[in-house]
Parts: C-alpha cells; sequence; structure tokens
C-alpha cells in the first residue's frame, strides 16, 4: 500500500469537503450532494465527516439537512503558510496530514520517490514520532511536528553540520518569540529555561563517498499543554505557549522557521561548516558547562569546551585529556561550583 497516496488522497479528499463546508457559509450542505461532487458514497462521506471531527473540526450534523461547519481548529494551513513563505525552495512543496504514525517515514517515501529538495511533510499529531536512538517523540496537538526533504551536494562526513545548523534556526525563531532563555545542547536539542522544546532529527541515505539525501525531522512543542505531555516530562519538557502565557500563531512561527532553515543551510553549502559553527556558539549554548556523555563507548565526564569542523563535541576531563564525541546523550551535570555531581 502506498501510504504517501493514499494519506495525500484522503487528505485531498478531507480538504475539499471542508472547501465545500466553508463556502457554504454556515449551510447544510446534504452527504448526497457532497458525495456526488467529489465521486465518493455517503457513508465515505460521514466517515470524512467524523475523522475532521476528531481532527478538532466542529461539524454539525442534522438528518435529512446533512453538515455544517461551525469552527475551524487550530491547524497548519500550507496554502497560508505558502502565501508569505520567502525561501528559494524550502516549503514550496508542503504536505499536510491531520495525523500520520511518522513524518520521517512518510517524507522518505515521498524522497525516494522523487520529492524535490525543500519537500516538508507536517503532521498535526504523530502516533509514533521518532527521535534520536530509536526513541519516541511525543507529538500530541498543537505542536510543529514535520520533516524535510534535503538534498545536499556535500560529503556523508560533513552532513551532520546540517542539524547543528536546524537548530541554530529553531532557537533564532524562538527568539523572535519574545524573551526567553534558549539554549542549544548538543546534538539536536533546543532547551528554553533549561527544559526541552524542540528535537532534531537526521537521518541519511548514503553510501561511502556519496550523499543521496537526508531527511531532516523537527519536532517542536509549540502549543501542546500541560496535559499533553505524560507526567514523566512534566519536569523536563516545556511548551512555548506554557513559557510565554500565550498561544501562538503556528503557521506564522512554521514560516519563519523554514525561511531561517533556509538561511543557514544555505550558509552551509556556501561557506563550509565554520560559518554555521561560529552562528551556534554565539547562541547560549552547552560550551563551558560540566557534562556527563552516555555514548556507545561509554560515559565520558567532563566540561564540554568546543565543537569541531565535523560537529563533534570536545569534553575535557579534570585531568585535562580531551575526548571527542561524535554520539552519545548529553546530560549537563549541576553542583556547587560547577564540580561534577
Amino acid at each position: 500500500m502506498n501510504i504517501v497516496n493514499n494519506y495525500q488522497e484522503q487528505e485531498t479528499l478531507r480538504n475539499r469537503i471542508i472547501q465545500r463546508l466553508v463556502a457554504s457559509r454556515g449551510k447544510y450542505l446534504s452527504g448526497h450532494e457532497i458525495g456526488t461532487e467529489l465521486g465518493i458514497s455517503r457513508t465515505a462521506v460521514w466517515k470524512h465527516v467524523e475523522a475532521l471531527r476528531r481532527e478538532g473540526f466542529r461539524v454539525s450534523s442534522q438528518t435529512n439537512r446533512g453538515y455544517r461547519l461551525d469552527g475551524l481548529p487550530d491547524v497548519i494551513s500550507p496554502s497560508a503558510v505558502q502565501a508569505v513563505l520567502k525561501t528559494r525552495c524550502f516549503g514550496k512543496n508542503i504536505l499536510h496530514f491531520p495525523i500520520l504514525d511518522s513524518t520521517q517515514e512518510t517524507a522518505s517515501e515521498a524522497a525516494r520517490k522523487g520529492a524535490p529538495e525543500g519537500t516538508v511533510v507536517i503532521a498535526e499529531q504523530q502516533r509514533n514520532g521518532r527521535g534520536r536512538r530509536g526513541r519516541t517523540w511525543v507529538s500530541p496537538q498543537g505542536g510543529l511536528w514535520f520533516s524535510l526533504v534535503l538534498r545536499p551536494p556535500l560529503h556523508p562526513q560533513k552532513a551532520t553540520i546540517i542539524t547543528l545548523a536546524a537548530g541554530v534556526a529553531v532557537a533564532k525563531s524562538i527568539k523572535n518569540l519574545g524573551k526567553l532563555p534558549v539554549m542549544l545542547k548538543w546534538p539536536n536539542d533546543v532547551l528554553v529555561a533549561e527544559k526541552k522544546i524542540a528535537g532534531i532529527l537526521g537521518e541519511m541515505v548514503a553510501e561511502t563517498d556519496t550523499l543521496h539525501m537526508i531527511i531532516l525531522g523537527m519536532g517542536i512543542n509549540v502549543n501542546v499543554e500541560k496535559t499533553g505531555l505524560p507526567p514523566e516530562l512534566h519536569g523536563t519538557a516545556t511548551s512555548l505557549s506554557l513559557e510565554l502565557g500565550r498561544k501562538i500563531d503556528r503557521g506564522e512561527f512554521f514560516g519563519n522557521l523554514l525561511e531561517n532553515c533556509e538561511v543557514y543551510y544555505d550558509l552551509l553549502l556556501s561557506g563550509g561548516a565554520e560559518p554555521v559553527l561560529k552562528a551556534w556558539r554565539s547562541m547560549p549554548n552547552i560550551l563551558g558547562r560540566q557534562v556527563k556523555a552516555e555514548t556507545p563507548e561509554g560515559l565520558c565526564l567532563g566540561r564540554a569546551v568546543d565543537i569541531d569542523p565535523q560537529g563533534a563535541l570536545l569534553i575535557e576531563d579534570a585531568g585535562g585529556k580531551t575526548s571527542r564525541i561524535l554520539a552519545g546523550d548529553i546530560i549537563m551535570v549541576r553542583g556547587e561550583g560547577g564540580r561534577l555531581s
């Protein structure tokens, strides 16, 4: 089963139903009339309406009268985003879904079928969002859950800088919303008030010396309520709306983020890694902090001192020895006087 085509077909039908209900200006439309126009049965219309209700659309119904749209949910409108988007290619093609298992999987399938660079797959919710190292990313209504198709002309070893560039773009976009204590946590997290607010996942399709594509996934807690986060994350995760005390226009934020992503992506392609690393270092980050790195090779304790040209984190231990960390989980250590604890 072609999941991309199937979801697109279902999304197209639902969008057309919404458009017809909006155009009816609050009047009832019969299921027969909608079905005839779309070439589907009244039962199929009912199933689509039920799906729309689950997504937050307020649709009332009456026997022998049909359906009426009473209210719209807070959803991303691709057409509204593209109308104001000032990018070269990012977001020129947006595949929007009410719910997906994973935007990474759908974007990867679309890319294999020839989706152009800059294609975005975005979902209002994910059933099984992917995080680093096989973890699940909780993706309730109100966040930004999307994946970006990239085809950079880079050697695979240099492509890891892309996730750092994306982190800078996210932090810049958050700073545009107000004075929030944003911090970049190597390799792919963005924190506010030292709580996780965004995560980034880059998955490559490459051979030894050839990079075919990268699917860059981002999950950002924008208007996620505290009740939308699992209890075990209440002390370590937050959202933009919780920190700012107001709802965020997700479409506007999304458009600004895509523009920032393209700026730093283009900076990487034109200037190499150093301009991106300079931008990363200029943001509040974990450098200078005492950290514990849980790596495939074991535990590493020390002070985060820099990032090298390949994007690896350099950690200096108490004896002055520097370790190069290519992958791992970083825990910031709190203790009196900055001592490890």
